[in-house]
């Protein structure tokens, strides 16, 4: 073994043989720490690889769970607008109250925002973050959690608000029990007093203005979504089925 002739090396004074010993266990132990070191770093490729594509999966989710929120938004924005418009021109024509009636029930909704987070979650708990894909990467993931945090902040900020002034109350509607709508509740527009009600216009457009900022801050989300998703796409030479990437 080793050990053994570099001491009888030593004994011999063979010093040309001594320094060669010392060579080959030198080499042996950097050789060794090399070795280490690549498998180290292909783990931690691997560990990266596999978080880039928890992550991209997640955006994909996190889209869909945007646009469809965003579209029940529109679905209310829409019906506000007919029946605005309705009263703006006294055109009660073919009124259908189901349709009219989900833009004022939808006016003092301000529902918080959750996407699935649980792979970024991770990747910030593992710190692994900062060295996560390029500047750019980082700053699209950035971005977009900092729109969701602020849409939320504004989101629970109405509430609040809402809580204090419920400025969507109106005596010219009515909720009665329909055990076939929607949490069983069916609320009805009585026409002939929302004509003569100045208070009820003046609700529907405060609460119109409130949901339109609330749609264009999902948006905003949406659109910062759909930027990591393609950041994400890039970095691990995937696809972000969501969006369409060059």
């Amino acid at each position: 073994m080793l050990p053994s002739r570099l001491r009888e090396h030593v004994r011999r004074q063979n010093w040309a043989a001594v320094v060669l010993d010392f060579i080959i266990v030198l080499v042996g132990v950097l050789l060794a720490f090399q070795i280490n070191s690549w498998s180290q770093q292909r783990m931690e490729k691997a560990e990266q690889r596999a978080a880039l594509e928890r992550l991209l999966s997640e955006s994909e989710e996190s889209i869909r769970y945007l646009r469809r929120s965003i579209d029940r938004f529109q679905e209310g924005n829409l019906s506000r607008v007919e029946l605005l418009t309705r009263l703006r021109e006294d055109n009660w024509e073919n009124f259908i109250n189901d349709e009219m009636a989900l833009g004022v029930i939808t006016i003092g909704r301000a529902p918080p925002a959750a996407p699935p987070r649980s792979a970024y979650d991770e990747v910030i708990a593992s710190g692994r973050f900062a060295d996560m894909g390029d500047a750019e990467l980082r700053t699209a993931v950035t971005e977009y959690y900092s729109s969701i945090d602020y849409l939320n902040g504004m989101s629970g900020y109405i509430q609040r608000l809402s809580i204090r002034e419920p400025y969507w109350v109106s005596q010219s509607t009515t909720d009665v029990f329909a055990p076939d709508y929607p949490y069983q509740i069916r609320t009805l527009i009585n026409v002939d007093e929302i004509r003569t009600d100045p208070e009820f216009a003046e609700m529907l457009v405060r609460g119109h203005r409130v949901q339109l900022a609330l749609t264009e801050w999902w948006q905003n989300a949406l659109i910062d979504a759909e930027a990591m998703c393609a950041a994400l796409a890039h970095i691990s030479e995937g696809e972000c089925s969501e969006v369409d990437t060059p």
